[in-house]
């Protein structure tokens, strides 16, 4: 295979371009390690690039050429659409149809059969749809259901999680990068998470009244055509758009085949994303609108969203899909696909969400507020050092624990008390491991007779116990834990609610309520069904970051549609190399 065929210099230098590097840099250090005496075929080879480097602007295009493109990779091949799409002009911009390389689910599921089944979970299978209940709302005249009445297909299909957002790439653009991963998998980010499509919205044609000239649109309706061949498990005998596959190719003489000779389908079993991409990209009902929720009638007037008492009025709108989407949007005609698909998340709902609010008001209480001894930069200093203390205490991974503790990081130092506090440069996971340290300090500065530490020790015993619960639970959480979960989460928003009141009584800027905490209640709800750690959206995010970097160093003189193409390309090397035992430039990649 390719990687087994270079030194480790050379796959090092390889891996890099495959990862972002520019190939004039891969080929000046190879020049540079064969005039140190360097003398594999390997690096001669990529030394010789554009002539020896003397014509840069050849190097990156033969390096995709000879190694991306290389048919020795036992990966899929890009497919390409042509879409149309928004081009910048010194006339302004204008709309054409150009070719957008991309992946598809249904020959990414074919790989998979192939692989490690560390990487596809398909050994897990009968055993997940044996273990999930039949009562799951998410089954109700659901199609994935009615197939598993059919011998044949009984405990056949994969779970798979579907992932989209966008990632800041350069100043004035972003990235939509969609990518899917099997809810089966053991396997890390780098490996078992796989790329659709990364297109930058500088590329993207809006077109409310034609489909037709709307980029997205028509890249979703190839989506959903893959998703169906991977549903049926059948190659397509057909091109997206009807047409014969081209004589000869691979996927012609793949055409009616099935995907797995053992009979598995897959299917999307979780929508994964933050707040904003459902809004935006599916028309979700979401925070900005009054009607702010798919999953209930909750509002901001007559069904107040952050009303979480047990007779709260927006419970009693709480809906069953019953086999139907919220939207419109041709997602919802991908089979499987309903509105229990769409799935709460705890990285954005929870981490980024209730916790950070949390944590941010607990800090602010202890370093802002004269409960400690001494100024606020000596609060501060004695907080951070109890923060360490406690970290080895209780075994928490260096990784997991915050750098420094700044008047920043929970508040305005120019505003203190002119805005809510709001949590800043923490990542989600150290979000989570703070929890249990503030518990306990929580704990300790806790007055039976003082209503409003006792509250504030409930808003942090409370999470705890939830990450304790999902940690400990496995993917399908038995009768007790959902109760424990569900109820856990219910007094924490209820302490939360009180905490909000005193803070108003006393006119102090503390306990914002935020819409995500009504997703809370929802994400509560559902955990009786699945587990909402194993379809989380930390690898999908990671995996944003990481194509949001590949993708700016595509940029140099490309337009931005053709940089989907360039990331392609650059990924099935990079994932290639990757699987076969190279790991020299994805570093930390567990890091969101």
């Amino acid at each position: 295979m390719l990687c087994q065929e270079f030194s480790p210099l050379g796959s090092c230098l390889l891996e890099h371009f495959a990862n972002g590097m520019s190939g004039h840099s891969i080929q000046a250090l190879a020049l540079a390690a064969s005039k140190s005496g360097a003398s594999t075929s390997d690096i001669q080879e990529l030394a010789s690039l554009g002539n020896h480097g003397q014509n840069p602007n050849h190097i990156a295009h033969q390096l995709q050429s000879k190694y991306c493109e290389s048919t020795d990779i036992d990966l899929p091949m890009p497919y390409f659409v042509e879409t149309p799409v928004q081009l910048r002009t010194a006339d302004g911009l204008y709309v054409a149809q150009k070719k957008i390389g991309m992946f598809l689910p249904h020959e990414w599921f074919y790989w998979l059969c192939g692989q490690d089944q560390a990487m596809s979970g398909l050994q897990n299978v009968e055993e997940f749809w044996k273990e999930h209940s039949p009562k799951d709302p998410q089954l109700k005249n659901n199609i994935i259901k009615e197939t598993q009445q059919h011998r044949e297909h009984r405990h056949k299909c994969l779970p798979c999680g579907l992932h989209g957002d966008g990632g800041q790439f350069q100043r004035n653009d972003s990235i939509n990068v969609i990518s899917m991963r099997s809810l089966l998998s053991s396997l890390n980010v780098a490996s078992s998470q796989l790329l659709l499509l990364a297109l930058p919205k500088g590329a993207i044609n809006k077109s409310p009244d034609d489909a037709a000239f709307d980029t997205m649109k028509v890249l979703w309706q190839v989506l959903q055509w893959s998703w169906e061949a991977a549903f049926y498990n059948k190659f397509p005998e057909f091109d997206h758009a009807g047409n014969p596959w081209p004589a000869k190719s691979w996927r012609q003489q793949m055409a009616g085949q099935p995907l797995s000779r053992e009979g598995f389908r897959a299917c999307i079993w979780a929508v994964q994303a933050d707040g904003e991409y459902p809004q935006n990209e599916f028309q979700l009902k979401g925070a900005s609108h009054e009607e702010m929720c798919f999953n209930c009638s909750a509002n901001k007037s007559t069904l107040p969203y952050n009303d979480f008492r047990p007779t709260a009025a927006w419970r009693a709108t709480v809906v069953e899909h019953a086999g139907t989407c919220p939207t419109d949007h041709v997602i919802s005609t991908i089979p499987g696909v309903v509105g229990e698909s769409f799935k709460y998340d705890t990285l954005h709902v929870l981490e980024e969400g209730l916790t950070a609010h949390v944590l941010a008001n607990v800090l602010f209480d202890l370093v802002v507020k004269p409960g400690l001894p001494g100024t606020q930069n000596e609060r501060l200093t004695y907080l951070f050092r109890k923060i360490c203390a406690l970290y080895q205490e209780q075994g928490i991974e260096a990784s997991d624990r915050i750098r420094k503790l700044t008047l920043s990081t929970f508040c305005s130092p120019k505003s203190k008390h002119d805005q809510f506090p709001t949590l800043t440069g923490v990542k989600a996971r150290h979000c989570r491991w703070l929890v249990p340290v503030l518990e306990e300090i929580c704990l300790e500065f806790q007055r039976t007779e003082d209503k409003y530490s006792v509250h504030r020790f409930q808003t942090v015993k409370q999470p705890n116990q939830l990450y304790t619960i999902m940690d400990c639970s496995g993917m399908h959480p038995t009768g007790e834990e959902a109760t424990s979960f569900k109820k856990s989460m219910n007094l924490c928003l209820l302490h939360y609610s009180r905490l909000s009141v005193l803070s108003i009584q006393q006119g102090i800027l503390q306990w914002n309520v935020a819409p995500k905490f009504h997703l809370c209640e929802h994400l509560a709800s559902v955990f009786q069904w699945f587990n909402p750690k194993f379809y989380s959206c930390y690898a999908g995010e990671t995996m944003v970051g990481h194509l949001s970097a590949l993708a700016h160093s595509c940029l140099s003189g490309t337009a931005p549609y053709q940089v989907a193409s360039k990331v392609t390309w650059r990924y099935r090397l990079a994932l290639h190399l990757r699987i076969q035992g190279a790991d020299f430039s994805w570093q930390d990649i567990e890091s969101y």
